[in-house]
């Protein structure tokens, strides 16, 4: 048998069993996000005969947003009821799709390179780096995928950039209009944003 057959019947009998190595797991986390953001690519270059359906289909298998949601508001998470749970999330998801196609397009000009997965407090931390295919000396972005396990799939519950943690600046924003202003203010001014993104 050769090695890249043996490879994938360790990978399948690991899988069929149940559980993987924290290699294996790594690399699991690092194809579909590949392959992810491969089908998101090719989707938002045909640009406008993108076929949205399909993007947000990708969208919805790739991110997590109950994470995406609970993370983003911190402890006011908690002094939330269940309508205003779904409302905060739904209007979110609209923000944070949107946000991701964007970065995504501005990336179109660049050379994407997977540079490894390293354990995280919650799953792994895939890190990649975007590099202009135009201009050498154009610093690359560095762009970091937390990801995490939900009901057997790979997602995605944070995007750090440069540094830059999308969920961290999220709660911060968040936090600071609940504190001054409340929540209905706080979905006020993100209906009005997802409305005007046209997400």
């Amino acid at each position: 048998m050769s090695p890249r057959r043996w490879y994938s019947f360790i990978v399948l009998f690991s899988l069929l069993l149940g559980f993987a190595s924290p290699a294996l797991a790594e690399e699991a986390a690092d194809a579909t996000l590949k392959a992810k953001q491969s089908d998101l690519t090719a989707q938002l270059k045909k640009g406008k005969a993108a076929d949205a359906k399909k993007m947000d289909q990708i969208f919805d298998d790739l991110l997590d947003y109950d994470t995406l949601a609970k993370d983003s508001l911190g402890n006011h998470w908690d002094d939330l009821s269940e309508a205003e749970r779904k409302e905060f999330q739904d209007v979110l998801k609209r923000l944070v799709k949107n946000a991701y196609r964007k970065n995504l397009k501005k990336t179109l000009g660049y050379d994407v390179v997977y540079e490894g997965v390293s354990e995280a407090k919650r799953g792994v931390l895939v890190k990649s780096v975007a590099k202009s295919k135009t201009n050498n000396r154009e610093e690359p972005i560095h762009i970091d995928y937390a990801m995490h396990k939900l009901d057997g799939r790979w997602v995605v519950g944070n995007i750090i950039t440069e540094g830059a943690s999308m969920v961290g600046n999220y709660r911060s924003q968040f936090g600071r209009v609940i504190k001054k202003s409340g929540f209905p203010e706080l979905m006020k001014r993100m209906k009005k944003k997802a409305q005007k993104e046209g997400a």
